[in-house]
């Protein structure tokens, strides 16, 4: 196992959790004030930058305990897998809900690609269950660091969609 791969995801992720912290200092009308968009997005950026940093030192201790590559890599990317499956659906339950409710915020450039993401995540999410199951993609760390990877993407992107937020906001203000 590549542990040093593993804890460079997890510290990239936890930087990227750390620029949150800019995105509340930068929005400072209140939480209140958001939009359940922003809100959502708020909290895909905290949780991705965390997941990814739980995800990536989940391996270690399972190695630790003598578990074969096999079980450790089938376990984890199941784990992960349905987290891309499950999350993607709970976003597009808010998405939909947003819309209908006409509270939907979007930013261009980065809507676009978070909803491009989005199909490319349901994708590697299938992609590490059949991992997991040693169907046509096969069982390893490969695929689950692509993963981590991607979640890294989605961090960046939805601290992305934050300063697309505040760079439009003071387009309109001048």
């Amino acid at each position: 196992m590549n542990e040093s791969v593993l804890y460079t995801l997890a510290e990239v992720a936890v930087t990227l959790a750390g620029f949150s912290g800019l995105v509340v200092v930068f929005r400072m009308r209140g939480i209140e004030a958001w939009t359940p968009t922003e809100l959502r997005i708020f909290w895909l950026l905290l949780g991705d930058s965390f997941l990814v940093t739980i995800f990536a030192l989940l391996p270690v201790p399972l190695a630790l305990a003598n578990w074969s590559p096999e079980a450790v890599w089938g376990l984890c990317n199941a784990l992960l897998g349905t987290l891309f499956i499950v999350v993607d659906l709970l976003v597009l339950q808010g998405e939909r809900r947003d819309r209908a409710t006409r509270q939907h915020v979007t930013v261009p450039v980065i809507t676009p690609l978070l909803i491009i993401m989005s199909i490319v995540a349901f994708v590697m999410g299938l992609a590490l269950w059949l991992s997991a199951l040693n169907l046509i993609v096969q069982r390893g760390q490969a695929v689950y660091v692509l993963g981590l990877i991607l979640m890294i993407a989605f961090a960046a992107l939805e601290f992305l969609f934050f300063i697309g937020l505040m760079a439009r906001q003071r387009g309109g203000e001048s």
